[in-house]
C-alpha cells in the first residue's frame, strides 16, 4: 500500500535500491561522458558553475517562481556563453540541476518499481530513454519555435536546461506518491506543474520577446511568439503527468 512504510526487506525492493544506488553513482558521469563527446568543456564548466547558494535559490525559483521578480539574465561579454556563470547570475540556467534532477528521478522510479514488485534490471535504462527523449524533444520544439519566430541566437545547452527543471516538479510529486499515497501525489503533481509551468513562461518569454513577458499587452507585441511561449508553459503539466509515476 502506497503511503504505507517501506519494506525495506522485500527482494524487488532490495534490488532496485542496489541497482539506483549504482547507477546514482555512474549516471552523471555517464551522462557528462557522453555530452563531452559533442560540446566543449569550456561551455561544460559554464553550466556546472554552481554552489550551493545558487542552487538552493534556483531550486526555490523553480518550486515558487510567483514570488521571483526578475528572470531576465545579465550581460557577460567576456563569459562563452555571453552571460555569467549560474553561480553569480541566479537567472542563468545550469545544467547541474537537470542532471541531478534526471538521475534522481530515474532511481526513484526504479525504487517505486521495486516496491511493487515490478522491478527488472531493465527499468532504469528504459526510464533514461524515455527521460532523455523528452528532453530531446521538447528542445528540438524550442529550437524551432525560436529559429521560425525569428527569435535571438540561444544556445541549444540553455534549452536542455530549460526541459531538464521539469525533473525537479516530477522528483518532488513522485516522493509525495511515495510517502503519502496517490492524492497526495496528484496534489503536489498539480502544484509543482503549474510551478513549472509559470516558470518556463517567464523563462522562455524573458528570452525570446526582448521586453520579457510585461509586453504581452503593450503596442509592440508578436502574438505568435506570445502564443508559442504559452503553448510551452501549457505542455509542462501534461508533461510532468506523463512521466510521473
Amino acid at each position: 500500500k502506497l503511503g504505507a512504510p517501506i519494506d525495506v526487506n522485500n527482494p524487488m525492493f532490495q534490488m532496485a535500491a542496489s541497482s539506483g544506488a549504482q547507477f546514482f553513482d555512474q549516471g552523471q558521469n555517464m551522462l557528462q561522458k557522453n555530452v563531452e563527446q559533442y560540446v566543449s568543456m569550456g561551455l561544460l564548466r559554464h553550466y556546472f558553475s554552481v554552489d550551493t547558494a545558487y542552487v538552493l535559490s534556483k531550486l526555490k525559483i523553480i518550486a515558487v517562481p510567483f514570488t521571483h521578480k526578475q528572470f531576465k539574465r545579465n550581460k557577460d561579454p567576456a563569459s562563452v556563453c555571453g552571460s555569467p556563470p549560474p553561480r553569480t547570475d541566479v537567472n542563468s540556467p545550469d545544467l547541474y540541476i537537470p542532471t541531478m534532477a534526471l538521475v534522481t528521478y530515474i532511481v526513484l522510479f526504479g525504487l517505486h518499481m521495486g516496491w511493487t514488485h515490478q522491478f527488472s534490471p531493465e527499468v532504469l535504462g528504459k526510464t533514461a530513454s524515455s527521460g532523455l527523449t523528452v528532453m530531446v524533444l521538447e528542445v528540438m520544439v524550442l529550437k524551432l519555435g525560436f529559429y521560425l519566430l525569428e527569435g535571438p541566437s540561444v544556445s541549444f545547452l540553455d534549452f536542455v536546461c530549460y526541459s531538464g527543471y521539469k525533473y525537479v516538479a516530477i522528483v518532488v510529486s513522485t516522493l509525495g506518491y511515495i510517502v503519502a499515497g496517490r492524492t497526495v501525489y496528484y496534489i503536489m503533481l498539480l502544484g509543482m506543474g503549474g510551478s513549472m509551468s509559470f516558470f518556463m513562461l517567464k523563462t522562455v518569454a524573458s528570452a525570446i520577446i526582448p521586453s520579457g513577458p510585461e509586453t504581452f499587452h503593450s503596442p509592440q507585441r508578436n502574438s505568435a511568439k506570445e502564443y508559442f511561449v504559452i503553448a510551452m508553459a501549457a505542455i509542462q503539466i501534461p508533461v510532468c503527468w506523463i512521466m510521473g509515476v
